[in-house]
C-alpha cells in the first residue's frame, strides 16, 4: 500500500512538472485600423535601423500596411534557464497616423493667456498694431501619411496647428502688413491674405499637411483701443453723412420728378390748345354761335357810348 502511495505521488509530481514545463499559449493580437487612419508596421527585430528615428520616407512607405485588420507578430523571449521560462513579445510595433481634419478659429482674446485661440497679430509700416480673426483647417492626405510621420514623428495634428501652423500664419501676416501703412491696409486686405495663404499652404504641404481653409473671419481691430474708438466714431459719422446724402438725393429726385410731371402736363395742355385753335374755322365758329343763340334779337345797338334802345313792340 505504501508503495502504491509513493507511486501515485510520483505520477502526480510528473504531471505537474510536465504541465509547468510547457510554454504559455501565444494569444493572437489584432488591431483594427479606422478609415481615417494609416498604419505602419515597423520591425523590432532583424534590420532595426528605422526603429527609433525614421531614416527616410522610403522605409516608412515599405512599412505601410494596406489591410484594415493587422495581427501583431510575436516572438518568444526566454527569461530563465529553462526553455519554458519566458514570455511572448511583439516583434514589430504598429504606428497609426490619424488623418482626421482639424479646425481652429482664431478670434477671441488678445492676451497671452488666450494664445491658443487669440486673433492673429500684425503691425503696419507706421507701427500700428492690429488683430484679425482667421479660420484654419488642416488634414493629412493618405498619400502624405509617410511624409508626415517622417517629419513630425506622429505628433498630433491638433498640436501642430496650435503651434507651428499658427506661428507661421502670424509671421507671414506680420511681414505682409509691414509693407503698408494703417491707411492703406484696408485697401490691400485681400492681397495680404492671399499671400499668407499661398506661403503657409505650400510650406506645410512639404511636411505632409494639407491646409484646406485659411481665411479672414472678421474685420480688422486695433491694438490701441483709442485708435479703434476713433475709427468707430469716424465710421459712424460717415454713415450719418451717407444717410443724409441719400435723403437729399431722394428729395431732389422727387422734386425733379414732380417738376417734370408739371412740365409735361403744361406742354400737353398747350399742344391741346394749339390743335383746338387750328381747328376753329369761321364756319365752325358761326355754327358754334348759332348753336349757343337762344333766338332773341339784341335790344340795343351802336358803338361805344352811343347805344340806342330798340323797341320790342
Amino acid at each position: 500500500m505504501k508503495k502504491i502511495s509513493v507511486l501515485l505521488m510520483l505520477v502526480i509530481a510528473c504531471v505537474f512538472c510536465l504541465t509547468g514545463c510547457r510554454k504559455p499559449y501565444d494569444t493572437p493580437e489584432f488591431v483594427t485600423i479606422e478609415a481615417s487612419q494609416t498604419a505602419f508596421l515597423i520591425p523590432l527585430v532583424g534590420d532595426t535601423t528605422n526603429q527609433a528615428s525614421f531614416e527616410s520616407e522610403e522605409l516608412l512607405l515599405e512599412a505601410k500596411v494596406a489591410t484594415k485588420e493587422i495581427q501583431i507578430p510575436h516572438r518568444w523571449v526566454q527569461t530563465g534557464r529553462k526553455n519554458w521560462k519566458g514570455e511572448y513579445r511583439a516583434s514589430a510595433t504598429l504606428i497609426v497616423v490619424e488623418r482626421k481634419p482639424v479646425s481652429r478659429s482664431w478670434e477671441s482674446g488678445t492676451s497671452a493667456a488666450d494664445s491658443s485661440n487669440r486673433a492673429i497679430f500684425g503691425e503696419t509700416s507706421d507701427g500700428i498694431g492690429i488683430y484679425v480673426g482667421m479660420n484654419c483647417s488642416a488634414q493629412i492626405d493618405e498619400a502624405d501619411a509617410a511624409k508626415f510621420l517622417y517629419r513630425y514623428n506622429n505628433t498630433p495634428l491638433e498640436t501642430i496647428i496650435d503651434t507651428d501652423i499658427k506661428k507661421m500664419v502670424e509671421d507671414e501676416f506680420n511681414m505682409a502688413t509691414s509693407k503698408y501703412t494703417s491707411t492703406d491696409l484696408l485697401n490691400h486686405k485681400t492681397e495680404i491674405m492671399e499671400t499668407v495663404k499661398i506661403n503657409v499652404t505650400n510650406y506645410f504641404k512639404e511636411y505632409g499637411i494639407t491646409i484646406t481653409v485659411l481665411g479672414l473671419k472678421e474685420g480688422i481691430s486695433y491694438e490701441n483701443p483709442d485708435i479703434q474708438k476713433a475709427i468707430d466714431t469716424k465710421f459712424a459719422s460717415e454713415q450719418e453723412l451717407v444717410i443724409q446724402q441719400n435723403k437729399n438725393e431722394a428729395n431732389i429726385a422727387k422734386a425733379e420728378a414732380e417738376a417734370e410731371a408739371i412740365l409735361i402736363a403744361a406742354e400737353a395742355q398747350a399742344e391741346a390748345n394749339r390743335l383746338l385753335a387750328e381747328s376753329l374755322t369761321n364756319n365752325i365758329l358761326s355754327q358754334m354761335y348759332y348753336e349757343k343763340w337762344n333766338g332773341v334779337l339784341p335790344t340795343v345797338y351802336g358803338a361805344e357810348n352811343n347805344l340806342l334802345q330798340i323797341p320790342t313792340n
